[in-house]
This record gives structure tokens, C-alpha cells and sequence, in this order.
């Protein structure tokens, strides 16, 4: 079922999914990567997070596996098998990169510098009522793999647009959402299973458009990452500027605003 939501604590929660993850794999960063870590870093899902501030559309973009994307010579990258789900289908690659920027056929770990990620996703969602175009791409790139500090930088932005039913009445929604992550310092996971949370860097979402033809405004949304689960949030908006600290570990508690 589709759901609209919309206010701040959304997106930052919503932005958490992007931002900490859990994953075994992830080691220390003072030591070259591997692969698994490099594609589990990756995987960090800004563009979903982007869009399920507003709308949950039912479809997660799956991690990047080197098992579903073998290295495509004429791309020069290692194209993933396709994912459909719910009428939307998803489309992603990786790429890896040596310190000069070269593209290369095969992770190595005394040359790969860093690698990026490029995902789509696009189609139509038609469920009990609603009928929902979709449209969205982004790409990321994580640095620092040769033992140095590893960093998140990229973008997204997804279009929704089509008719909403809530039920009990149908509306309008035409909405488009961008994230920018910037300079996302990602610490090393030495406990397996533990959560991990950037030590420093931003996302930012932004979204503008109407519902029910009526228009939202520009919204902006900056999440401030300092090492611990508790984040900055500045909110700016038709109704002015707020700040906000949100304990991301706590789903459901209340934002702490000044």
C-alpha cells in the first residue's frame, strides 16, 4: 500500500537507511578494501530514501552483488541483472577506478582507489487505486579504499507523479525529490552486526511539487552526521527555518527542537 508522508522526522529517518549500516563485511578503513566492502558501502540506498519521505513505493533497490553483475567490456563496468518488482524495474552498475581515475575490469585491492555506483529505477505502480509513474536515478562514489579514510559522495533525484488513493479519496501528486550526500565519513565496523554511523559528512533531501494540486513549496531537509546516532537536522521551508536533533537509533521518538 502506497503512503504519503511528509515532515522532516520522515526524511531523516528515511536518510538514516542511507547513512548507517550494519553489515559484517565492513572492516577497518585503515586497511585496503575488499570487494564485499566496497559494493556493502555502496549499497547504502540514498535514492529510496529520497522518495519513501513522501511516498512508499513498495520496492527496495537490492544490494550490489558481484554475483548478479558480471564486468560488461563495452561499458567498461560490471552491469547488474535487472530487478522488477510492483511495475517498477531497477537498473544498476558499478564501476572501479584506479587513483588515476582508469577504469578497471577486476577489483584489486593495491589499486583500486575507489569505485561508483549508478542506479535506476523507473515504471508504474498500479495498486488498489493508485496509479503512480516513477522515475529516479542516482550515482555515488566511495573514496579512500587504499587504507585511507573511506568517504561517500554522489546524488539522487526521483519523480512521482500520477494519483493517489488514500481510501476513501483519490488525489493529485506531482513531486520531485533530491538528496545530495557530501563527504560521508564512514568509520570502521570491527563488531560484527554492530551499527555504524558516519563520523561526519551531510545528507541533504529536497523536495518541491504539489498534492492534491496544491503546491508544497520548496522543503529542505540538511542532516548533519557527527559519529553517534543522535543527528543535526535543519529544516527550511514555507513556514521558515527549524533545527532539530533526531536519535536515529530510536525510531518513533520525539525530534528535540529549538
Amino acid at each position: 500500500m502506497l503512503r504519503f508522508r511528509v515532515g522532516f522526522a520522515a526524511i531523516a529517518l528515511a536518510a538514516a537507511a542511507s547513512a548507517c549500516g550494519s553489515d559484517s563485511s565492513t572492516g577497518p578503513n585503515g586497511t585496503p578494501a575488499t570487494l564485499d566492502q566496497t559494493l556493502a558501502e555502496l549499497s547504502l540506498p540514498a535514492l529510496s530514501a529520497g522518495g519513501a519521505a513522501f511516498v512508499d513505493v513498495g520496492n527496495d533497490v537490492p544490494a550490489l552483488l558481484a554475483s548478479r553483475c558480471p564486468y560488461t567490456a563495452a561499458a567498461q563496468s560490471f552491469v547488474c541483472t535487472p530487478v522488477s518488482s510492483s511495475g517498477l524495474t531497477v537498473n544498476q552498475s558499478f564501476t572501479l577506478l584506479s587513483a588515476s581515475g582508469a577504469k578497471q575490469s577486476a577489483f584489486d585491492a593495491a589499486t583500486t582507489a575507489a569505485a561508483s555506483a549508478k542506479t535506476t529505477i523507473s515504471g508504474n505502480v498500479n495498486e488498489s487505486g493508485t496509479t503512480l509513474a516513477v522515475n529516479g536515478q542516482q550515482e555515488i562514489t566511495l573514496s579512500g579504499l587504499l587504507g585511507g579514510t573511506h568517504t561517500l559522495n554522489g546524488s539522487s533525484s526521483l519523480t512521482l507523479k500520477g494519483n493517489i488513493f488514500d481510501g476513501t479519496s483519490t488525489f493529485p501528486v506531482d513531486l520531485t525529490v533530491s538528496s545530495t550526500i557530501a563527504n560521508l565519513v564512514l568509520p570502521a565496523n570491527t563488531t560484527p552486526g554492530a551499527a555504524i554511523w558516519p563520523l561526519s559528512g551531510t545528507i541533504t533531501v529536497q523536495a518541491s511539487g504539489s498534492v492534491g494540486g496544491v503546491s508544497i513549496g520548496t522543503v529542505k531537509d540538511t542532516i548533519s552526521f557527527t559519529g553517534t546516532s543522535t543527528v543535526n537536522i535543519t529544516s527550511v521551508g514555507p513556514g521558515g527555518t527549524q533545527s532539530c536533533k533526531v536519535d536515529l537509533a530510536a525510531p518513533g521518538a520525539t525530534p528535540s527542537c529549538g
